[in-house]
């Protein structure tokens, strides 16, 4: 049976459940604790999941300690990732939209966003006053669950906790940086995509057991009801099991390390003319399995002055 894992409570304050159904939330920290198990960090728990997930199961039975989910604010599933790693050029047809008639890359290529700038799945997605052009990729997340360096591709999905959705949000502007249109030396990666709130996840981390690994999943994300990303996983040049090793390569993977898988055509910088996100748009961003994440753009100088956001998909219009 597979199991929706989530976070719930305030910005730097959540606590780590499961969804029982679509309206109710049981939190792991009653269930966990009487035994001696990590109760209130998701990264721990992930890391003892074999041995947890028995007693969550039987706690799902159990109409105690149960939570409506309206009630309370989704954050992120793993509030507090030890890396974000996201993988750059892996749908051809959005990397060809980048980089025109190139090679495509002959292993997978790797940058980093910053833990910070994870967010919930119904935050506001701020808008810094650095950038004019504001930009989404939907992606796939894997979550690690189990710890391991130079993982085979064999072996490769014995170390997932499970799949979630996410946002690579870019300042493309930015990224370009003081290099502007020349050396890819001078380009900000890690500035360009690195701002509070630009990696939303969620609503839930999937764990693995009734996700099809062999069936490729459909990635879909509209900006204000419009239509502007439908993929699917199938279109990736490097698999799941292919990141891994890759990535595993280079460091270790730890339980609660997030890896972002890439993301298929369909960006605002490739439409003509190009479509940037501004004050009081609207995303909507799903994949198969996982739910859908729904976020309104807000302009960082006036998010103090602006009543909050809307932040369970419930009181969305």
């Amino acid at each position: 049976m597979t199991m929706r894992i989530v976070s719930f409570g305030g910005p730097g304050g959540e606590q780590p459940g499961v969804l029982v159904d679509d309206h109710t939330i049981l939190p792991l920290a009653p269930v966990l604790a009487p035994f001696g198990l990590p109760a209130t960090d998701i990264t721990q728990i992930l890391a003892v999941w074999p041995t947890a997930r028995p007693l969550v199961a039987a706690a799902l039975a159990d109409p105690e300690h149960r939570i409506a989910r309206a009630a309370v604010r989704l954050g992120p599933p793993v509030p507090r990732p030890g890396k974000v790693i996201a993988v750059g050029f892996n749908y051809p047809v959005h990397s060809h939209a980048v980089l025109g008639d190139v090679p495509a890359p002959t292993e997978p290529v790797l940058f980093l966003k910053l833990p910070g700038s994870v967010c919930g799945p119904y935050d506001p997605l701020i808008r810094p006053p650095e950038t004019a052009a504001l930009d989404y990729e939907l992606e796939l997340a894997v979550v690690i669950g189990r710890a391991g360096r130079r993982i085979a591709p064999g072996d490769a999905l014995d170390h997932v906790a499970g799949y979630m959705i996410a946002n690579d949000v870019t300042a493309r502007d930015v990224v370009l940086g003081a290099g502007g249109t020349g050396s890819p030396l001078q380009m900000q990666l890690l500035r360009g995509k690195g701002f509070p709130s630009f990696c939303p996840t969620g609503p839930w981390l999937a764990t693995p057991d009734e996700l099809p690994d062999a069936e490729p999943l459909r990635l879909r994300l509209s900006v204000n009801g419009q239509a502007r990303q439908d993929g699917w996983t199938s279109d990736m040049l490097f698999d799941v099991p292919a990141l891994i090793s890759s990535v595993s390569a280079t460091t270790d993977l730890l339980p609660g390390d997030v890896i972002l898988t890439g993301t298929p055509s369909g960006c605002g910088f490739a439409l003509d003319p190009p479509a940037y996100l501004t004050d009081g748009d609207e995303i909507a961003g799903s994949i198969t399995g996982l739910g859908e994440m729904r976020q309104r753009v807000m302009d960082e100088r006036a998010v103090v002055r602006r009543p909050a956001v809307p932040t369970t998909p419930q009181e969305l219009p």
